[in-house]
């Protein structure tokens, strides 16, 4: 490669930020909802809802519960650790938070719209209350001025959905493997249909394996359905294989 190449891809605004760092700017933007209502709540007037202002504060107060769990996710805490950080159980925190990371990964771990631009209004809002504090946001974003970092989470996001396009059509070629299977019932022909079923389940189960480490925060949960794969092909193949010898066995006519 000569020195005048450069590899180094162009920041694209286009593109999500890294998922922490996007879950970072939707919390940004949940407390800077937070901050405008009291700002705009706080002084006396008569025409002011304070149970309706208490309320939407409240349902923002969860919501930023939600991202910060999230976030705690993002950075490789357990639900152990996010249960003692709550004072509850590691299943007492999975019960409450868990759907809002399932949600999370549903979402491809980001949020929606241009994160640059929101990035400088959120910069500019907080500079006009601190203007000791311009990149008050930009600043604890590292993948923002990393288009190397946003390309690699893109691409894992992409890889992700891949994943999930082709696991879908999984229960189709199980139902004609059992289908072959079935079809084949009281021939030669059947331990080799039920290898070929169980080779499906397999099949399913090494790309759960390759989905739990583009989704990490998922990983137990693909882990565990491919463990239920396996177990099925496990199940499926000794049966093959029990017919196979009661067929040698079997006096000729």
């Amino acid at each position: 490669m000569s020195e005048t190449d450069d590899t180094t891809p162009e920041r694209d605004p286009r593109l999500p930020l890294a998922p922490l760092d996007d879950i970072r700017l939707a919390r940004a933007m949940t407390l800077q909802r937070i901050g405008t209502i009291v700002l705009n709540d706080l002084p006396t007037a008569e025409e002011y809802d304070p149970v309706g202002g208490a309320l939407e504060l409240a349902r923002l107060a969860d919501k930023l519960t939600e991202q910060a769990v999230v976030i705690r996710r993002e950075q490789g805490a357990s639900w152990t650790d996010i249960g003692k950080e709550a004072g509850i159980s590691r299943q007492a925190a999975h019960d409450r938070w868990g759907s809002a990371v399932e949600t999370w990964v549903a979402l491809g771990q980001h949020r929606e719209g241009a994160p640059d631009f929101t990035v400088a209004q959120l910069d500019s809002w907080y500079a006009d209350i601190d203007p000791e504090r311009p990149d008050a946001v930009s600043s604890g974003l590292p993948s923002l001025h990393d288009p190397a970092a946003r390309r690699a989470a893109q691409d894992q996001r992409e890889e992700a959905q891949r994943l999930h396009a082709e696991l879908n059509t999984y229960p189709e070629q199980e139902r004609e493997a059992f289908n072959r299977v079935f079809q084949a019932t009281g021939t030669s022909e059947h331990p080799a249909r039920r290898r070929e079923w169980a080779a499906v389940h397999l099949e399913h189960a090494a790309l759960l394996d390759r989905l739990a480490q583009v989704e990490p925060l998922a990983a137990t949960e693909h882990r565990r359905r491919a463990r239920t794969q396996r177990s099925l092909a496990d199940e499926i193949a000794a049966k093959a294989t029990d017919r196979a010898t009661i067929t040698e066995n079997e006096p000729a006519a």
